[in-house]
C-alpha cells in the first residue's frame, strides 16, 4: 500500500516521495490505499505527481481519480468516496496589479503595449507568492524603469471570465515615484512609455473608455494602505494588509 497520512477533514494525502516508478506496482497499491479508505470511512484522497511521474496519472484516473489543479511541475489529482464529498476549490482567480504613478508635476506614467494603440497604467501579473508591492514595483520598473514606492491600494476590477476559464482580479495601487527617467526594461512587450497629463490622457478618445474613467476617479484618491500592524503575532501565513488610510495608531 502507498505510504501515506491523514489530514484534519477526514481525508487521506499520498506521500509523494514515495511513490513508486512502475505504473503496475503503483496500480497496485493506489487499489490497495482505496480499500484501506473505503473500510476506515475516509472521504477524499489527494494525491500530487510530480512531473517525472506523469506517466502513472492513467493508471489512478482509470481507479476514479480526477485532475484538481496543476503547478510547472506537479498535477493534483482528488478521489472522492462520495460525490459530494466536500474538497477545497482550485484557485478560481488570477490577479493583477497596476500602478498609479504621478510625478512632480502632476504627470502620470502609462504605457503601450506591442500591437497597442493605446495607452494604460503600467502593471501586470502577480507572482506566485509575490506580495502585491513587490509585485506592482516589479511591474513598473520592468515596463518603464521608473523606481517607485508603495503607497496604497486605490481601486479593484474583477473580470470573468478570464484566462483558463478562471476570473481575474485587478488591483490599481498608488506609487511614489523615485526616479522619472523612462527606460524600458520588458521592451518585447512594451513598444513606448511616456508621462503624461492626465486631462491630456482623458482626452484622447484613443485611450480605452475603462481607462480613462478609470484615471479619472483615481485622481485625488487616498485608498488603503499597508497596515503598521505587527500581524507575525496573528498568523505566520498573511503577507500584508491593506486597511484605511485613518487606520488608528
Amino acid at each position: 500500500m502507498l505510504a501515506f497520512e491523514y489530514n484534519n477533514f477526514n481525508g487521506v494525502i499520498i506521500d509523494s516521495k514515495q511513490l513508486p516508478e512502475d505504473i503496475q506496482v503503483f496500480a497496485l497499491q493506489l487499489r490497495a490505499l482505496l480499500n484501506h479508505a473505503k473500510v476506515n470511512n475516509k472521504a477524499v484522497i489527494w494525491l500530487t505527481l510530480p512531473i517525472e511521474l506523469a506517466h502513472l496519472i492513467d493508471a489512478a484516473t482509470k481507479l476514479g481519480f480526477t485532475f484538481h489543479n496543476c503547478l510547472s511541475a506537479e498535477v493534483t489529482l482528488i478521489y472522492k468516496s462520495q460525490v459530494d464529498d466536500l474538497a477545497p476549490f482550485a484557485p478560481t482567480h488570477s490577479i493583477g496589479a497596476g500602478g498609479f504613478v504621478q510625478n512632480a508635476q502632476g504627470e502620470i506614467l502609462v504605457i503601450r503595449e506591442r500591437d497597442a494603440t493605446t495607452y494604460k497604467l503600467p502593471g501586470g501579473h502577480l507572482e506566485l507568492g509575490e506580495k502585491i508591492e513587490d509585485a506592482v514595483i516589479r511591474e513598473v520598473l520592468e515596463e518603464t524603469g521608473v523606481y517607485t514606492t508603495f503607497s496604497a491600494i486605490l481601486a479593484m476590477a474583477s473580470t470573468h471570465p478570464y484566462r483558463f476559464g478562471k476570473s481575474n482580479i485587478y488591483l490599481v495601487c498608488k506609487l511614489n515615484p523615485m526616479s522619472t527617467q523612462i527606460d524600458i526594461q520588458d521592451t518585447h512587450e512594451i513598444a513606448d512609455a511616456k508621462w503624461i497629463q492626465p486631462q491630456d490622457y482623458l482626452d484622447d478618445n484613443n485611450n480605452s473608455v475603462f481607462n480613462r474613467y478609470l484615471i479619472k476617479s483615481l485622481l485625488n484618491t487616498t485608498g488603503l494602505g499597508k497596515s503598521t500592524l505587527d500581524i507575525s503575532q496573528f498568523s505566520a501565513l498573511k503577507h500584508e494588509v491593506f486597511l484605511a488610510n485613518n487606520e488608528p495608531k
